[in-house]
């Protein structure tokens, strides 16, 4: 699984050199890289004696980089906090994931609806966890929702949160001047 994980990445990585070459750098309004924050909750889906979680929540921070010139595709990279609890034990773990992501976003407007898939790793109470997590949403200027499927050997888990950008995503189009 930490194989498949690596050349994922390292394929992601590779062609994003590409994209970015192809750049709307023309435009001087056109900014690529905004930040977000993100929260939601988490849902384990099943129990094992190494995972045995209810509920989880928590909170993301991210960096954003738009990739081409209509605005579509974007790459992100984000880390934050969680905390899963277990009802009937109470007790808590704090889960830490750190994701390398990308989205598709359908159109280049203030409204669109996006999907996205996010390998990375998750730090659940001092061991380390691969996991893929594929994430669909909508967003609206600098506002979005999202449900996410989150796979990883320990146990998988479903999340829903809200997000915010700190600059609304840019248009792939030209400004008219005079």
């Amino acid at each position: 699984m930490k194989k498949k994980i690596f050349y994922t990445l390292f394929f992601i990585i590779f062609v994003l050199q590409f994209e970015v070459l192809s750049q709307n750098k023309q435009n001087k309004y056109y900014k690529p890289i905004r930040f977000s924050i993100d929260g939601g909750a988490k849902i384990p889906l099943e129990s094992t004696p190494e995972f045995n979680y209810n509920f989880g929540a928590g909170a993301n921070l991210g960096i954003v980089y738009t990739l081409n010139q209509t605005a579509s595709l974007e790459a992100s990279f984000k880390s934050g906090f969680s905390i899963l609890y277990n009802s009937s034990n109470n007790n808590s773990v704090n889960l830490i994931p750190i994701t390398l992501g990308i989205d598709f976003y359908l159109y280049d407007k203030d409204f669109s609806p996006y999907f996205g898939i996010r390998p990375g790793i998750n730090f659940v109470d001092n061991t380390m966890e691969p996991s893929v997590s594929g994430e669909i949403g909508i967003s609206y200027k600098k506002m979005k929702l999202y449900g996410a499927y989150n796979y990883m050997q320990a146990g998988n888990m479903i999340e829903f949160g809200i997000g915010y950008f700190f600059r609304q995503r840019p248009c792939g189009c030209f400004p008219h001047t005079k």
